[in-house]
């Protein structure tokens, strides 16, 4: 007589498994995220950076730093007075798929909480960058640079934020 093995899973191994699954998540999602926002961050850093160069650019040809972020050569069909970054690093006046939102103004006192404050000055400009949705950067918010080099950021410590 032979004996007829069911196959499959009891209920039990179904439910060990659902459950060291969920564990599993439980720990990796909220790893993946911290990894994505520090990559957006890293993203908005460069195109601050990339910004500044191109101010000091203008400066030398025009004796003064640029009021808008045309006449850095920025492109696209939006507001002079704002850029964006796109994950890709592409920055552009157009705000589709955009993760930052830059901004200019021109005194350094804005430095310390990144808040936004005066015209952009002959001699003097602050580059801010926003986070277009809020849950980009729950850790350091706006990140901000001045003329001087000077950094700073909304949230966390600029420190902390501005490190490689």
């Amino acid at each position: 007589m032979s004996r007829h093995h069911a196959q499959g899973f009891t209920l039990t191994e179904i439910l060990i498994v659902i459950v060291i699954v969920s564990i599993l998540a439980t720990l990796a999602v909220p790893s993946y995220r911290n990894y994505v926002m520090r990559t957006n961050r890293t993203v908005a850093k460069a195109a601050l950076q990339e910004l500044v160069t191109r101010q000091e650019s203008y400066a030398v040809d025009h004796k003064r730093y640029a009021a808008d972020f045309a006449r850095l050569g920025i492109s696209g069909s939006g507001d002079a007075d704002v850029a964006y970054v796109t994950t890709d690093g592409a920055i552009s006046r157009n705000a589709a798929n955009a993760l930052y939102q830059f901004t200019l103004a021109g005194t350094e006192d804005t430095i310390s909480d990144c808040s936004h404050g005066g015209e952009v000055t002959a001699l003097a400009f602050t580059l801010m960058a926003t986070p277009v949705v809020a849950s980009t950067d729950t850790v350091c918010g706006n990140l901000c640079i001045s003329s001087g080099g000077v950094r700073g950021a909304s949230i966390g410590t600029a420190t902390d934020c501005w490190k490689r």
